[in-house]
Parts: structure tokens; sequence; C-alpha cells
């Protein structure tokens, strides 16, 4: 159902499931892990299909600074933003209704890999002698909220479309092949082939130094099965 006209930000609070009156059709993400730092910075861009009145876009994120200069829906900046910690969820309220049909909504955002082993987070190996942080996703059921604002719910199924920037000498690991990778000095950008339609908690990242097998699904969707030459 969607808000009334007087709806407020606080009307979202303490809900057990997202609105439906907007849903995603599209995420297009890049992401930038710092493996030394521990941090990572992204872009989102999200086709969104808004079928109901609504002054609001509700979503989901934890975690994450979200840089509120740069959201915009349909080069429109939301008058309020507003996240509930304890919902993990991000509200976006603009001065007019949004027009129906799909659009676009995008944002900047910065996440820190975590040692919860949830989210995008960091794990430790050894490499000769050494100790080495690689980054891992591990999103389900509804952990891709602290990596990149999203409707982090199964029944919002969506297509993705990934781009990872990455020191040049680690392979990074998604759901579908590659599509392209180019490489400017130290830093390599991997774009990833889109992948069909499948719900948040399904999207995989790897970024370290080891050896991989991937095989593919009757549906598109890759898996990764990552070894070691780890001492």
């Amino acid at each position: 159902m969607a808000p009334s006209p007087s709806a407020t930000a606080d009307q979202f609070r303490g809900q057990a499931r997202l609105p439906q009156f907007a849903a995603p059709r599209r995420y297009e993400l890049r992401l930038r892990p710092d493996l030394v730092a521990c941090t990572f910075s992204g872009a989102a861009s999200v086709r969104v299909d808004v079928s109901a009145p609504t002054r609001f876009l509700v979503l989901n994120a934890a975690d994450l600074a979200v840089d509120r200069a740069s959201i915009r829906f349909q080069g429109l900046a939301p008058t309020e933003v507003t996240m509930f910690d304890e919902d993990e969820i991000l509200v976006l309220e603009f001065d007019g209704e949004l027009p129906h049909g799909e659009g676009v909504l995008t944002m900047n955002f910065n996440g820190t890999l975590n040692d919860q082993m949830r989210g995008f987070y960091r794990s430790k190996y050894a490499y000769k002698g050494e100790t080495k942080n690689m980054a891992v996703t591990q999103f389900e059921a509804v952990d891709a909220r602290r990596c990149f604002p999203c409707w982090d719910e199964p029944a919002f199924k969506a297509k993705f479309k990934l781009t990872l920037e990455v020191p040049s000498e680690l392979v990074a690991l998604s759901n579908m092949p590659v599509a392209n990778e180019t490489i400017a000095g130290p830093i390599k950008t991997i774009h990833y082939e889109e992948s069909p339609l499948m719900s948040t908690y399904l999207v995989a990242i790897v970024v370290g130094l080891f050896d991989y097998v991937e095989g593919v699904t009757s549906e598109g969707t890759g898996s990764i099965l990552s070894t070691s030459n780890w001492s």
C-alpha cells in the first residue's frame, strides 16, 4: 500500500517488510575494496519500478555511510534522507509524487570490511610467511545491505551488473563471467556480465590471492570454489 500524502519517514519504522510501491529491476554496482585499510567504496545505479503513488523510496542499508549529496532519482534530489539503524532501512523522501514506471536511483557509499563474517567482510590467510587480507561476501539471508543499499528481501529479484576495482595482482571473482578487464597502473577494473534475475543474497564477490574453479548452473548463475597455494 502506498503511503498517504501526509506520511512521514517515521511511518516506515518497525515494519517487518519493505513497502511494495517500488521495486528494483536492475542493479549496476561498482565496488572498490581496500584490503589494507579494510574499507570499501561503492556506487549504485538501480533501475526502480514505481507502481503506486508515493513520495518515498524505502530500501535496506546497514553499516554503510551513504553520501546523501550524491542521491538522485531521475535527476531529483531527496528533500529528506533518513537512516533508521535499528530497522536497517534508508528512507528517501521527495518533494512531490514520483513518476510511475521505471526510473534510475543513484548514490555513492562507503563501508568497512568487517570481521563478522557477514556482508562484505575481511578474511585472513598466510602467504609466504605473511598475513594477508582477502575480501569475501556472505549475504544470506539478509546481509547484502551491508555491502550496498538494496531491496534486501528474496522476493525483490533483479538483474545485477557488477564492476570491481582491485589491485592488479589480485584475483577477483563474482557470479558471472568477466566481460572485459582493463589495467591502469596498480588498479585492475573488471566488468562482469549481467546476471539473470536473482535475489540479493545470491550475489557473491571474492578478492584475494588464490586459485579457483568456476562452474555455471543451468540458469546461468556462476559458482566459485577457491583453493589456495597459501603457506
